[in-house]
């Protein structure tokens, strides 16, 4: 096995890379939009930051919702849990993200994952519970 197939495959225990690539895309693109009245070039850094935070935290965080929402055993605390705990760290690193020199609009770009993270993380959570249940309810009847 190759190095960088090493370094992937360590990756994914951590990162969700098919949700990262697709938040990153997603966020990014949004957070160009939202400074692009400070033109094209003062928006480019701030996308950039945002599509690469969006890839590597985000599909870190993404893993980390899967992971509460099957590894707690009460369900609704698991799913609860799975959307604060995960929203959370997006909201705050997103702030602070922007927050640093780049970002015209630093505020306003943090409402992507304002407005998206909650309701995503809770789906997502949601959408792998049920799949744990799902697989645990078919070995109990096989």
């Amino acid at each position: 096995m190759g190095y960088f197939t090493r370094v992937k495959n360590f990756g994914a225990r951590y990162i969700d890379y098919g949700m990262a690539w697709k938040g990153a895309l997603f966020l990014g693109t949004a957070v160009w939009c939202i400074n692009l009245q400070h033109g094209a070039l003062a928006a480019l850094p701030a996308a950039l930051k945002q599509a690469t935070y969006t890839f590597f935290v985000a599909g870190f965080i993404t893993r980390l919702c899967e992971t509460i929402a099957v590894s707690v055993s009460n369900r609704p605390l698991a799913l609860g849990l799975a959307l604060i705990v995960p929203s959370s760290i997006a909201l705050g690193l997103t702030l602070l993200l922007h927050t640093l020199r780049g970002t015209p609009e630093p505020l306003r770009s943090v409402l992507p994952t304002l407005l998206t993270a909650p309701p995503a993380f809770l789906w997502w959570g949601w959408r792998k519970r049920a799949n744990r249940d799902a697989a645990a309810s078919t070995a109990v009847q096989g």
